[in-house]
């Protein structure tokens, strides 16, 4: 077969275009973690994400090449390594947790193996929290959009951002990307979402304030316009976890110096023990957490749960 020099342009430009969108995407999803989210990130988060309703991903190299290129060009900077470099928009900072395992004496040590006495606390029953979904609705942001003209998307990124939905110490935030993805953040890192009967029972009743608001924004108008019956927000069971944090906390209070420790286990999922300040009177516990990104529906993923 010959190759024409034609053939060759039209490849090298196709290969430009997608590295062009890959690198706007990268750009857009770290405002994204920084700016809203209020985070650092680390290589993880660029493995497999979502921006604009399109997926994307990268190896390990290539999010170290785009980010020398990103710290060079002033746009990000590093922040600190715990284990894994983590970075943060050029002039928006992160203090460093101090890194460490308690003992039994409340001093800190710097060494894995010190594990054994936080596996050995006590601790409360398996919880969730920092919980994404996301789901695909065809038709609903410009559905949205014509209807309720006052909801103003983003100017770059032409999502619609919902008003949080805040119930039981829980906060949901629902996008609606111009893709037709709608995605879910539920915030409850102070009040886990404990998996049993009440805790999941608790987590079902703000998703679903989520697709009553969703459904009354698509369905307000539909005796004028008929065509919005046919949209229907499916049940948020069959909403895709993306991503959650999966963990305990210690049933006694901790008493010792702040702390926090990140390395990754053989499946590639990033593991912490870190001291939280439950700020509800009850002082600081020992977390430890496990960011899972499970990709299955959230029924499937709490069956798998509840089966530990």
């Amino acid at each position: 077969m010959t190759v024409t020099s034609h053939s060759i342009k039209t490849s090298v430009m196709t290969q430009r275009v997608t590295r062009t969108k890959l690198d706007y995407a990268m750009k857009v999803y770290i405002n994204r973690l920084v700016r809203v989210e209020k985070r650092p990130f680390c290589y993880r988060d660029f493995l497999d994400f979502e921006m604009n309703g399109e997926r994307y991903s990268m190896t390990h190299g290539t999010f170290r090449n785009k980010i020398s290129k990103l710290v060079r060009e002033g746009f990000v900077q590093f922040e600190y390594r715990s284990d894994i470099a983590f970075y943060s928009l050029k002039g928006v900072h992160f203090a460093k947790p101090k890194r460490g395992v308690v003992t039994d004496n409340h001093t800190v040590v710097p060494s894995v193996s010190s594990v054994s006495f936080i596996d050995n606390l006590p601790s409360q029953r398996h919880s969730v929290h920092d919980i994404r979904l996301r789901f695909n609705i065809e038709g609903i942001w410009s559905t949205i959009r014509s209807t309720h003209p006052e909801i103003i998307p983003n100017e770059v990124s032409k999502d619609i951002s919902l008003l949080p939905i805040r119930m039981y110490d829980m906060e949901a935030k629902t996008v609606v990307h111009h893709s037709d993805t709608v995605s879910v953040i539920v915030a409850c890192s102070m009040k886990p979402v404990v998996v049993d009967h009440e805790g999941l029972i608790r987590l079902s009743n703000l998703l679903t304030s989520v697709e009553e608001r969703l459904s009354a924004l698509v369905t307000g108008c539909a005796h004028t316009m008929p065509q919005l019956s046919q949209i229907h927000i499916p049940n948020h069971y069959s909403w895709i976890v993306t991503m959650w944090h999966f963990g305990t906390d210690s049933l006694s209070e901790y008493a010792g110096e702040r702390f926090e420790m990140t390395w990754e286990d053989g499946e590639h999922a990033l593991l912490r023990v870190y001291s939280k300040d439950m700020k509800d009177g009850n002082g600081i516990r020992i977390r430890k957490e496990r960011q899972e990104y499970p990709g299955v529906r959230l029924d499937a993923a709490i069956h798998d749960k509840l089966r530990m």
